[in-house]
């Protein structure tokens, strides 16, 4: 395997700290937007220390279940030349952001990040089906817990994510059954998801933009290796309809439902929207590799929407 010094620019990605830094950027705009003046400093780490051993994981998952990609992608070929390091660096991460999640954060961020974790669970099964095909659904799930695990400390925060304790079905399980604990965490499911997704729209919202961010990449990679123009120009007009759509949604949000406090995220959807079509109108002037950064950038370029509102 060929080994060239990667430039400086590329090395967010490669080590897979771009993903934690959006979602330091996200959860502090949606503090914002919701009214929360508070957010203890335990998740200010924990969350992007949790979202860094997913990442990690789910690229050495592809580099095992899909070898080619440590060919075509640079940041599965560096995660593969390093994979026992970083594995180890992931998993002990996991294990602090488990014992902060028991000891210290509250526990309704327990009780839902354990509905976190079983939604990674068929994130990470789906990983090992991978086909040709661009994985929509793959990437929607992808999305949304990216955006739940932004939105469940300023949830949590706010006092409203009153959801089923963990306890209850420790309780169940116990002393009425197995039945019974299977159908208390399956309400606890429920209920989380509905606080944070029907409850708080500027999260599923977000969730959305991620699933564009994640999907455009896919395309732009498809296209970079596509035989015909018609293929190149089906995926930049595919990607163009879903963030138009994004982008007018979010416009609807912001000018029917939103207060002045939440109309500001709706606005940095917009923005964000608005620069991954940038990306995607000038793709043919940038590299496959300035492209997966510049998705990142995009994200973060709303930062100055709230820093001025």
């Amino acid at each position: 395997m060929e080994k060239r010094r990667s430039p400086f620019w590329l090395l967010p990605n490669l080590l897979s700290i771009d993903a934690p830094l959006v979602a330091l950027a996200w959860m502090w705009m949606l503090a914002q937007a919701l009214r929360v003046e508070y957010i203890p400093m335990t998740s200010w780490w924990v969350l992007p220390l949790a979202i860094w051993s997913v990442y990690v994981l789910d690229r050495l998952v592809d580099n095992w279940a899909q070898p080619e990609v440590r060919v075509s992608s640079p940041r599965h070929r560096f995660h593969w030349r390093w994979r026992w390091p970083l594995l180890g660096g992931s998993v002990c991460a996991a294990v602090v952001c488990i014992y902060e999640a028991l000891y210290v954060l509250p526990r309704s961020m327990f009780s839902a990040g354990l509905v976190m974790i079983v939604l990674c669970g068929f994130y990470f099964a789906l990983a090992w089906f991978r086909t040709n095909e661009v994985p929509y659904v793959k990437n929607f799930l992808a999305g949304m817990i990216f955006a739940m695990g932004v939105g469940i400390p300023v949830n949590a925060a706010n006092a409203s994510l009153l959801v089923t304790d963990f306890n209850d079905v420790i309780f169940a399980f116990k002393n009425t059954g197995f039945v019974d604990a299977v159908w208390n965490f399956g309400l606890m499911m429920l209920r989380t998801l509905m606080v944070i997704f029907y409850h708080c729209r500027e999260v599923w919202v977000f969730g959305a933009l991620c699933m564009m961010n994640i999907t455009a990449i896919d395309l732009w990679e498809r296209a970079d290796t596509a035989d015909s123009e018609e293929t190149v120009y089906a995926h930049e007009a595919t990607l163009t309809l879903g963030l138009i759509i994004l982008a007018g949604g979010s416009l609807w949000f912001a000018a029917m439902y939103a207060d002045d406090y939440s109309k500001p995220f709706f606005y940095a959807i917009m923005v964000a929207a608005a620069g991954l079509q940038v990306v995607n109108h000038y793709r043919d002037r940038l590299s496959l590799n300035a492209q997966r950064v510049l998705a990142d950038v995009a994200l973060i370029l709303p930062l100055p929407v709230f820093l001025v509102a």
